[in-house]
């Protein structure tokens, strides 16, 4: 799955943008299904939210799995009001779907709605083994975890390491000058991440995080979310998430959120909002991408300008100084 691991009673949204038989995916939304009585606002959110990628059209799969569930019938209010918000954003629904989960072997099929008859149905293929599942794991290491439980428990490290470095507080930053953070720590730390060489010890784990009070040390970590160096950015904000204790880990949260949300995880960079948040409400760039991850959008409202993966990184391009996508 896009989002990172199965859900369970869940709409999920994909957004598909450029030829309709070569586009290609962008952000994926998941929500949790709604009651009926608030089937129409929460499909408006989570639409709205979507829209904010930009997308062309969309995919929509209502995750409904019971051992007596019609699949004709199963949440049918869901589909009916997807759809229709998909069409009011302007993004047109490819095909509305239920599916029993998102595992080998679970059932799916089209919804037999007005417009969408074609009665198509069948079984999900091995996740692991799809071309987007391959792509994933050899670019970004990324595996499908079991639920969102799980994908919350890889932001949650040793409680005994974070305890000690709770204990040690602040380490003398590594320094290039007086009170300077070293230009070079970046660097060190995103080379080998790219080497599969990072090892986030006490001495690097609280020398980063004292950087990053440092205002320039902080911008350039940011534009480095931006760039050819992302990959590796993301896994040096996650492997700090997990070792800082709070409130420590806010700024590394904060910086894996904007990356996981960059590259259109909703899932994680929700949860890692979540948890900088957590630990410092006022937080600037956690409240940045949470704004951008809900769409800035009211219910019915058309999406800000900063909405999305794509509104964000306008936005954080602008703010840092960083060359746009695509320039030499």
């Amino acid at each position: 799955m896009l989002i990172g691991f199965h859900p369970e009673d869940s709409l999920v949204l994909v957004g598909l943008a450029g030829p309709e038989l070569r586009g290609r995916v962008g952000l994926t939304v998941r929500v949790d299904l709604p009651s009926g009585r608030d089937v129409r606002r929460v499909c408006t959110d989570a639409v709205s939210v979507l829209a904010g990628s930009g997308p062309d059209r969309a995919v929509a799969v209502v995750v409904r799995g019971r051992p007596s569930a019609a699949p004709r019938r199963a949440r049918r209010d869901v589909a009916l009001a997807v759809r229709r918000e998909l069409r009011r954003a302007g993004i047109g629904p490819t095909a509305v779907l239920w599916a029993s989960g998102t595992r080998a072997e679970d059932r799916w099929s089209c919804y037999p709605l007005p417009g969408q008859a074609c009665g198509c149905s069948g079984t999900v293929p091995d996740p692991t083994a799809t071309p987007v599942a391959v792509a994933a794991a050899v670019q970004g290491g990324r595996a499908v975890l079991p639920d969102r439980a799980a994908v919350r428990a890889q932001l949650d490290g040793d409680v005994t390491d974070s305890a000690r470095r709770a204990r040690l507080g602040s380490a003398p930053v590594l320094v290039g000058g007086p009170g300077r953070p070293d230009p070079w720590l970046l660097d060190g730390c995103l080379d080998d991440a790219a080497e599969g060489r990072l090892i986030v010890d006490d001495r690097l784990a609280l020398g980063v995080a004292a950087a990053l009070a440092d205002p320039d040390f902080r911008d350039e970590a940011l534009r480095r979310c931006l760039g050819a160096q992302a990959p590796h950015a993301e896994q040096l904000w996650a492997a700090l998430t997990r070792a800082l204790p709070a409130p420590e880990r806010a700024d590394a949260a904060a910086l894996l959120a904007t990356c996981a949300l960059l590259r259109g995880d909703g899932a994680l960079a929700t949860l890692a909002v979540e948890r900088a948040l957590e630990d410092r409400p006022a937080h600037i760039l956690a409240t940045v991408v949470d704004t951008s991850l809900r769409g800035a959008v009211t219910p019915g409202v058309t999406p800000g300008p900063y909405a999305g993966p794509v509104g964000l990184r306008r936005l954080l391009t602008a703010a840092t100084g960083a060359p746009a996508e695509g320039d030499g």
